[in-house]
């Protein structure tokens, strides 16, 4: 599990960093590229407002643009009115050369009129335009206040909105520059007018580089979400394997199922091993069985030997030896029963006898128990609760023999009264068998159905037994497609509960 542990981290160091730095990439393309979208913004802002103060304003000097501008050979021969440059500036034409450099044309039915280049991306100062003496002789000019604002909307890159009028105490120039958030407007207050005119650049309705950051590091955090989501649901699916596998184990299935997921890791590896144990486990159950199959097989013949010899013997001695003989041969039948509730476990431990299943009246089962063990029973008072209706699906005999463990067991810790009782349902039949003994403690309850288990209470110490009576009856009882429950007597014992399913009992244990 340590190295799944580790290949977790490994995955998970190994998807961040590859994120982080394609989150890094991101944000300097976009930065870049951002970059150069305002670059081209002012560069497009500076080429209009000095081409239309080159082509309105005579003498004017455009030594503080970026671009360096020339005339073509038809310009003396057009006379230009601002309507006409607003026209020639909507109509402007860009170009890039192969090292990035930019070129300006303003033409007029293809003869060009005025060309504008920039050389090399130089840096623009914080102001919103590097051409301000542009602005002042454009504004400045001869030009009415419509053709001038007609000239302003006309300008791609420069946005203009009038706006009630601001006045200045300095009248140096006829625009000022006014901080608006990260940005600078200038605000025209024309002489005579009660409007003025905030002039600022025009920004294109795309995405701002905070939004596309705050999208980038959202979608990596989403991806390592997704990314550690589906390590988990990987381990939770390889658990939920492995948890089965063991359930398969632990139920006696040997061999590991096909398509086992990381077929080449640690679950797989853990998985072998759960399998070999178990192999192992069962390896030895078996040799165990067979042992103590062989044993008592091989106990009949000297058992039987022993109880000839003293039948013999108890013909030929004095009847004072009688009961000596007498104990020897009770201890010779109690080796005998012992040998055979040892070959009747190990057959239904291992699934070696054939069920018959056949309808069995529990009344005449129970009275002829009740009958043939009269003299271990005859010092209790036996109460007996069964329906009329009371036939059952069952093999007789087997379930003749775990009705019988259970009645015994409760005659030996009873003190004066023992209840059965018979109740069924659509779903099932039900046996209970109550005593007025000691009880049984309730973490001891899983214990009594182990074999050879000998719990150490007062229950069992006064008892005697070989242990494998109530085993015996679990082993029927899961044949039948049933159990054995313990729970507390309201006669203050002990009470036993044989099931079994109507519908799910087997027709051979083989």
């Amino acid at each position: 599990m340590r190295a799944e542990v580790w290949r977790l981290y490994r995955h998970l160091l190994i998807g961040g960093g590859v994120i982080v730095a394609c989150c890094y990439a991101a944000i300097e393309f976009t930065q870049y590229r951002f970059g150069i979208a305002e670059y081209e913004q002012h560069l497009c802002s500076d080429a209009e407002i000095n081409a239309a103060a080159l082509l309105l304003v005579p003498g004017y000097d455009p030594s503080g643009s970026h671009l360096t501008w020339r005339f073509g050979d038809s310009a003396n021969k057009v006379s230009l009115d601002a309507q006409k440059v607003a026209h020639l500036i909507a109509q402007e034409r860009w170009s890039y050369s192969s090292n990035r450099d930019f070129q300006l044309v303003l033409a007029d039915a293809d003869t060009p009129l005025l060309v504008g280049e920039s050389l090399a991306q130089k840096g623009f100062s914080d102001h919103l335009f590097s051409s301000q003496n542009a602005f002042d002789a454009l504004l400045s000019s001869s030009l009415t206040f419509d053709e001038k604002l007609g000239l302003l909307e006309s300008f791609s890159c420069v946005s203009s909105q009038v706006i009630d009028r601001v006045d200045f105490t300095q009248q140096k120039n006829l625009l000022s520059a006014h901080g608006m958030g990260f940005e600078t407007a200038y605000i025209w207050s024309p002489n005579g007018m009660d409007k003025s005119v905030m002039i600022g650049l025009a920004r294109s309705q795309t995405l701002s580089f905070t939004v596309v950051v705050v999208s980038v590091v959202a979608l990596a955090i989403v991806i390592m979400l997704l990314l550690i989501w589906r390590e988990l649901v990987t381990l939770e699916a390889k658990r939920k394997t492995f948890e089965s596998i063991t359930r398969q184990i632990a139920r006696g299935r040997s061999g590991l199922p096909k398509g086992i997921p990381d077929s080449s890791g640690t679950l797989k590896e853990l998985a072998y091993s759960f399998d070999s144990m178990s192999s192992h486990i069962q390896r030895l159950l078996k040799v165990q069985r067979e042992m103590i199959n062989a044993i008592s097989h091989e106990l009949r013949t000297p058992i039987a030997r022993l109880r000839f010899g003293l039948e013999v013997v108890k013909d030929e001695i004095d009847e004072s030896a009688h009961n000596t003989i007498t104990a020897l041969e009770d201890d010779v039948e109690e080796l005998n029963t012992l040998v055979d509730e040892v070959l009747t476990y190990g057959k239904l431990e291992e699934g070696s006898l054939a069920l018959n299943f056949e309808n069995t009246s529990i009344r005449q089962l129970i009275d002829g128990i009740l009958e043939h063990n009269q003299p271990l029973l005859k010092h209790l008072n036996v109460s007996v609760y069964i329906d009329d209706d009371d036939e059952v699906i069952a093999d007789a005999h087997h379930l003749h023999r775990a009705l019988q463990n259970l009645i015994l067991n409760a005659s030996k810790y009873a003190n004066v009264a023992i209840s059965i009782r018979f109740s069924a349902d659509e779903s099932r039949w039900q046996v209970d068998i109550e005593d007025d003994g000691p009880g049984i403690a309730f973490e001891d309850r899983d214990k009594v159905f182990i074999p050879f288990q000998r719990l150490d209470n007062s229950r069992t110490r006064a008892s005697g037994g070989y242990g494998l009576g109530l085993a015996i009856v679990q082993r029927i009882a899961f044949w039948h497609g049933g159990a054995v429950l313990v729970d507390s007597s309201g006669l203050g014992g002990a009470k036993f509960s044989l099931i079994w399913s109507r519908n799910q009992h087997r027709s051979s244990v083989s």
